[in-house]
């Protein structure tokens, strides 16, 4: 019995201490999932609703105001109700209950920026800021989308409104904290307006609230309206720009002469329309004025005395600035391409006028007007009459040359305009010459030009822009402006012959992501790449990102024509989109600007970095391979980038391809394709053309077949670019100038290939025997094994500068590397070099302390020579290390 019981009292003991577990199991998951909701609950209160967003409105702007910050304001708005949410739009945040709101507004806004005055950056009060920041207000959360000014909060708002666009109002619940301010404080982009035939676009409303509120939303801040570029000719439309736009007083018989279907008065009203839109999208809105010759067969009634010709024209400055205040700036062009004055000799007493009559506006507008002069021409004496009158100047120059180089300023001037720097005009012809002198007393800004580069193609290269970003505060220089494509394009024929093709309204608008892309990497070298991923994927879907990394390939293409190729200066004449680069036998040269160049003639438009092809191989045969890009790596870089480009188009499935867009695609991917092509014309054409010159020298006639196996290879690439072409462009694009087409090219190659089998005869099918036979490397032909340890500063130039290259392996030493410096100052010249020193683990080297200036920084790069004769640079074009193939090192 005692066993019994005691067996009864074991099985209670186990029941009850079950019942005790399940109990607490029970209890335990009802208070977790009590908490979990609570939680939940918690967490779903401190989200933004997406199904009604409160707004409290610091702005104090109506919606459809025209202003800046209406612009953002109608965008956000837009995007918000588009996504199916309401909005409930108050003017306080005590006016809601709601957990979580949106507070609008910028700093001036007292209220606002009493919430985020701890923050330091904000206090600075620097212009065009954009910040998000997250506040808890009486226990409440605000999500505060704001700018420093006006054109932050339109900045703000427009990124914010293209976020929800693409991931939905939720997105707002996901921005985190951030402040950003813009690295250059000029953005612009340049427009020409060429003759009456622009009157289409120039007179639409519906064009310019399109162009304008592009150039806003992807954080442009300048716009400048050119008139009267043409090739250095007087007899052109709108030159002087004063009888097309003005009358003016005492010069009344002054007027055109042929009855244009626009009178004066319409010219005006409108270019003061274009005004008031960048001013409601914050704008500063520039008028270029390049032409001021005497136009007598255009224009009757002008004065052929010069001193009343040159009164006629300030006058006429006077009048506009005052009948259109909402022209901002003023942009002359002063050397003798502008009409008056003689190459090399600026017309001083006439410019000093014309600067007295803005001069005089600028007083009566109390300091609101700014005034940009091109570099090219300008006189010290010019830059003294500017400030005489009270007002600042801007200084406007090339970026590179006349034409789209790789984003970084030139290493070198070419030897046209090194030879000749007592000429002003060949002097500051472009890059910026001795402008960077930390003494100046005016401000900097570089102008890519387009207009000799790309012109037609479609082109979206992150990198390059970022870099291009990154090297237009150098110097402490402003901004930049770019010129599109489709710059100076006359109004007389359509970029794609096919209408079927066509899949926009404005022709601008094929070339969305080169505003884009220089657009906000412009604003920012460190934007999201979400910027603009998020529309390659709109556009391209699933494929996007192959088509981006093509455009990022071949959007080097172009640039590292021009550097490495500049087979003639004037853009005009200059085509790196269509031009081959000159025939190898003078006489056969499609373009007759060429005259006597050749193909292996040309310079390079750096020639610091890069060899042209008849000094390379003159070197090569005297063991004397200076530290150059020689063409064995040139022509393999040309080869990697044409096959990367058909490499990522090979992996795009078209049905990835939205449906809305795959007419843009079809006209993109030829874009992409004749890139590629253009690269392989231009890797197959550096061989031919060297082994030619190898041919010329040695006389040695296996060189001459190499050279004609290779022409056969370059007119099958030129066969695929015309083929490519013919399938969606016009036949024969004009733009400035006529530059002839593309078949034009093609007889040129077909009689380059006739002479070289002309001079071997027999022995066209001989042995061959080519400069390349020896040469083998890696995918990436110039990229050196290399670390370099260079100080931010010189130490204000008291002591020796001291720096190290490490380098995996110790060189020969006849190979020893080597330091290249030089000033920022390019009329000084090519680097100096300094044979770097083993020192039992690194290379080492002193620039001399007696090589600084207190008024110029310093720039350096290292270089290596291999026995074959290839050269690395460190840190390189298109390092990870830097953005430019230099170190940029302070004074200060």
């Amino acid at each position: 019995m005692i066993k019994l019981k005691s067996e009864f009292n074991q099985e209670m003991i186990q029941f009850i201490s079950k019942l005790r577990t399940d109990v607490f199991l029970k209890v335990y998951l009802l208070l977790a999932l009590t908490f979990s909701l609570s939680a939940q609950n918690l967490v779903e209160q401190s989200k933004l609703k997406t199904n009604k967003v409160t707004i409290v409105d610091r702005t104090g702007i109506s919606n459809d105001a025209e202003h800046a910050m209406a612009v953002g304001k109608r965008a956000f708005f837009d995007a918000v109700q588009n996504s199916g949410s309401t909005i409930e739009q108050i003017n306080h945040w005590t006016q809601t209950n709601e957990p979580v709101y949106l507070i609008l507004g910028t700093l001036q806004n007292r209220a606002l920026y009493s919430l985020v005055s701890d923050e330091p950056l904000l206090r600075e009060g620097q212009p065009e800021g954009v910040f998000y920041l997250w506040r808890e207000i009486d226990d409440r959360k605000a999500l505060i989308i704001g700018g420093t000014d006006e054109k932050g909060l339109m900045y703000a708002l427009t990124e914010v409104a293209e976020q929800i666009k693409y991931e939905g109002v939720e997105v707002l619940n996901r921005i985190k904290d951030n402040i950003e301010f813009p690295k250059n404080s000029i953005r612009g982009v340049d427009k020409f307006l060429t003759d009456e035939n622009d009157d289409s676009w120039f007179f639409s409303e519906a064009y310019w609230k399109y162009y304008i509120n592009q150039l806003a939303i992807n954080r442009f801040n300048r716009f400048t309206l050119i008139t009267g570029y043409n090739e250095g000719k007087n007899e052109d439309f709108m030159i002087p720009v004063y009888p097309y736009l003005v009358d003016v007083e005492g010069f009344e018989g002054v007027r055109p002469q042929k009855k244009l279907d626009n009178s004066p008065e319409d010219y005006l009203n409108q270019l003061r329309r274009i005004g008031e839109l960048c001013h409601s999208h914050g704008i500063e809105f520039i008028f270029g004025m390049w032409g001021h010759g005497r136009s007598a067969e255009l224009v009757v009634g002008l004065p052929e005395n010069s001193d009343a010709y040159t009164q006629y024209c300030a006058d006429g400055m006077r009048e506009l600035l005052r009948k259109a205040p909402e022209i901002d700036g003023i942009q002359l062009r002063v050397n003798y391409e502008s009409g008056v004055g003689g190459f090399g000799e600026t017309a001083e007493l006439f410019w000093k006028k014309i600067i007295t009559g803005i001069g005089d506006v600028y007083k009566e507008r109390q300091g609101k007007l700014t005034l940009d002069l091109r570099a090219k021409g300008l006189t010290p004496q010019i830059r003294d009459w500017v400030f005489e009158t009270g007002m600042d100047l801007n200084v406007t120059s090339k970026y590179t040359w006349e034409g789209v180089g790789l984003p970084f300023h030139p290493t070198q001037m070419r030897q046209a305009e090194l030879s000749m720097l007592n000429n002003i005009d060949k002097r500051q012809r472009y890059g910026y010459a001795d402008f960077l002198n930390h003494s100046r007393n005016y401000d900097f800004i570089y102008r890519l030009w387009g207009i000799g580069t790309t012109r037609i193609f479609t082109w979206a290269d992150p990198d390059y822009v970022k870099r291009f970003s990154q090297s237009t505060n150098f110097g402490d220089s402003r901004g930049f402006q770019v010129t599109p494509p489709m710059a100076r394009k006359q109004n007389t024929w359509d970029i794609i012959k096919n209408k079927a093709l066509t899949y926009y309204q404005w022709e601008d608008q094929r070339y969305w992501a080169y505003y884009l892309l220089f657009g906000r990497l412009g604003y920012s070298f460190e934007t999201d790449r979400q910027v603009w991923e998020r529309v390659f994927r709109e556009h391209y879907g699933a494929a996007f990102n192959n088509i981006l990394n093509a455009y990022s390939s071949a959007g080097k293409v172009l640039p590292l024509i021009t550097s490495s190729h500049l087979t003639v200066h004037p853009a005009n004449y200059n085509w790196a989109e269509m031009e081959s680069g000159g025939a190898l036998f003078s006489k056969n040269n499609a373009n007759p600007f060429h005259r006597e160049r050749t193909y292996q003639s040309a310079e390079p438009g750096d020639p610091g970095l890069f060899y042209g092809i008849e000094p390379y191989v003159i070197d090569v045969l005297d063991k004397n391979v200076q530290p150059k890009i020689g063409m064995v790596q040139l022509a393999a870089f040309y080869e990697y980038l044409a096959n990367d480009i058909l490499d990522n188009l090979e992996a795009v499935k078209k049905a990835d391809i939205p449906q809305s867009f795959k007419k843009e695609y079809m006209a993109n991917e030829v874009d992409l394709k004749i890139t590629a092509a253009l690269a392989a014309y231009h890797s197959n054409k550096t061989r031919a053309a060297t082994d030619y010159v190898f041919f010329e020298k040695t006389h040695n006639k296996g060189y001459l077949v190499s050279s004609l196996d290779r022409m056969h290879k370059v007119l099958k690439n030129w066969k695929t670019i015309l083929a490519l072409t013919e399938t969606l462009y016009h036949p024969n694009p004009k733009f400035l100038h006529d530059n002839g087409t593309w078949h034009d090219r093609l007889v040129e190659i077909e009689k380059d290939i006739i002479d070289l089998e002309g001079i071997l005869g027999d022995q066209a099918y001989g042995e061959k025997l080519s400069h390349w036979d020896k040469f083998k490397f890696s995918e990436d032909p110039v990229k050196a094994d290399l670390e370099a340890v260079v100080p931010k500063n010189t130490g204000l130039g008291k002591e020796d500068l001291n720096l190290t290259l490490k380098s995996s392996r110790k060189y020969p030493s006849d190979q020893h590397p080597k330091v290249h410096y030089r000033l920022a100052d390019m009329t000084l010249g090519p680097f100096k070099q300094l044979k770097m020193e083993w020192d039992g683990q690194n290379y080492v080297a002193q620039i001399p302390k007696k090589e600084f200036s207190a008024d110029y920084d310093l720039l350096v790069y290292f270089t290596t020579i291999e026995n074959d004769g290839l050269v690395h640079l460190y840190p390189g074009i298109f390092s990870e290390h830097t953005a430019s193939p230099y170190f940029i090192i302070s004074n200060n």
